[in-house]
């Protein structure tokens, strides 16, 4: 295939529209999200963990509804990308697709590490904490959700589908052990609701209350998924699953987080912190129970992982198909209709970066500083995103109250409230400087290298971001130009 020939597209239609919102939430992965969290949350916002997800809720909505706007007018595998590229400025746009691939790669390694550590503590303790067996195993596993979602769409749907039962399932009938526990059987040392899990007061503060948003940032994000799948899904299913994913997150985290804060006291649920729902499931049930949570975490790890690779590698692939990063990342494999080259890549960079942060301290140091800023990570895309919305539609927003809702008021709310929430967190210190320099600077090169593609590869993008791909009905309007 020479440079100048369009690639092969990826399999229109293969996702209905229940897989894109399994593959959303599982790119948000409840039960994992919550085993990293829930003692972070207690240690920032104490019980008051509420409140940060509530005040989260209507911004991501608004953002979500942002997603489901610009997937009407542009369908594209790139989303943020093409539609910041396309809107508004090709550099932006290049900065925003840099910045999701951060997030999506970068952020993985987080994940790797616990898999090999929850597998091997069904084993052997000793083995558990040896790092070189940790990420052996994190290795083999991370080359089967490679595999699976190298081979088709539709195979990585069925994956996600197994895993959500089991894992939603089991995260529901916890909580709901867990409030029975600790309101009907009065649980030993549990902790009631109060007033105060509700108050600012309760939550540390005002400054405490936004380090408690900035991880329910992070809880929240990967719901963006569905909007990368989009090319593959039928007719406009994508949308709509943000907007559904959006909405079942809120339920799902508060609900949950509210019923297993209070299965033990809070510096007892510190002293858990590395492996708190194991310790919940062994309050609640028991030993066996204990290793069904461990289960539950382990395969929303892998769900979490495995859509971390598919939504890593559409944005790749439609950079490359762009010709904003090399076109061998917009290669389709012809029987599988994945991006081939994408998937592999970025799922062997996942183990790279294990190994690296494993053997080497200075880069293991360097990556963690740079997986502290993805919530912020998180809220710059999602800011871009829901300002490009209101762009876009800038001329119809005020032709009826729908228009004024759906394309100012909720965008505009989700796109005050992510630039808030980044100046805030960057001028209190909520990160340090390292961490800020860190993930800054790895962001800021996205700059750079936009450049340097504009010289070098002579995209058309840069001189006409309409060449963005998109299907006849988003040419259409890009050829009318924005309404």
């Amino acid at each position: 295939m020479t440079s100048d020939e369009q690639p092969r597209g990826l399999k229109a239609g293969a996702l209905k529209g229940g897989d894109v919102v399994i593959l959303a939430l599982a790119s948000s992965g409840p039960t994992q999200s919550v085993a990293v969290t829930l003692a972070v949350l207690l240690a920032t916002v104490a019980y008051a963990s509420f409140l940060p997800l509530v005040i989260c809720f209507l911004p991501m909505l608004g953002i979500a509804v942002g997603y489901q706007r610009l997937n009407a007018w542009q369908p594209s595998a790139g989303a943020t990308y093409s539609w910041v590229g396309r809107a508004l400025n090709p550099h932006a746009g290049f900065f925003a697709g840099w910045i999701m691939l951060m997030y999506y790669t970068i952020g993985t390694t987080s994940l790797t590490i616990p898999l090999g550590t929850y597998t091997l503590s069904f084993f052997s303790n000793a083995a558990a904490n040896n790092t070189h067996d940790v990420a052996l195993v994190g290795t083999v596993l991370n080359l089967v959700v490679l595999a699976v979602a190298a081979l088709g769409v539709k195979l990585t749907a069925r994956f996600q589908w197994v895993w959500a039962l089991f894992e939603y399932g089991l995260l529901v009938g916890f909580t709901v052990a867990a409030l029975g526990l600790i309101y009907g059987v009065q649980l030993a040392h549990s902790v009631h609701m109060s007033a105060s899990w509700f108050t600012i007061s309760g939550a540390g503060g005002f400054k405490a209350l936004v380090s408690g948003v900035l991880l329910a940032v992070f809880l929240y994000s990967g719901w963006d998924t569905a909007a990368y799948v989009t090319e593959e899904a039928h007719g406009q299913q994508a949308g709509r699953a943000a907007i559904t994913s959006v909405v079942l997150l809120f339920g799902i985290y508060t609900i949950a987080i509210l019923a297993l804060q209070g299965i033990a006291p809070e510096h007892v649920m510190h002293a858990n912190a590395a492996n708190i729902l194991a310790y919940v499931g062994q309050r609640i049930g028991g030993s066996f129970w204990r290793h069904l949570m461990i289960v539950a975490v382990l395969g929303g790890t892998l769900a979490s992982l495995q859509a971390a690779i598919v939504s890593s590698s559409r944005i790749s692939f439609a950079m490359g198909r762009d010709g904003v990063f090399p076109r061998w990342f917009g290669v389709v494999s012809e029987r599988y209709r994945t991006p081939w080259n994408a998937t592999i890549l970025l799922g062997l960079l996942n183990v790279v970066f294990l190994w690296a942060s494993t053997l080497i301290g200075s880069i293991g140091k360097a990556l963690g500083d740079i997986v502290a800023t993805l919530g912020l990570m998180a809220a710059i895309f999602y800011l871009l995103t829901a300002a490009t919305a209101i762009w876009y539609y800038r001329r119809v927003i005020t032709e009826n109250t729908g228009n004024l809702m759906l394309g100012g008021v909720l965008p505009g709310i989700g796109a005050a409230f992510m630039a808030f929430v980044i100046i805030y967190t960057v001028a209190t210190g909520a990160l340090n400087t390292v961490e800020i320099g860190t993930g800054f600077g790895f962001a800021l090169l996205g700059i750079v290298l936009s450049v340097v593609s504009q010289r070098v590869g002579r995209s058309d993008f840069y001189a006409d971001p309409t060449t963005s791909y998109g299907d006849a009905a988003a040419e259409d309007l890009a050829v009318r130009g924005p309404v």
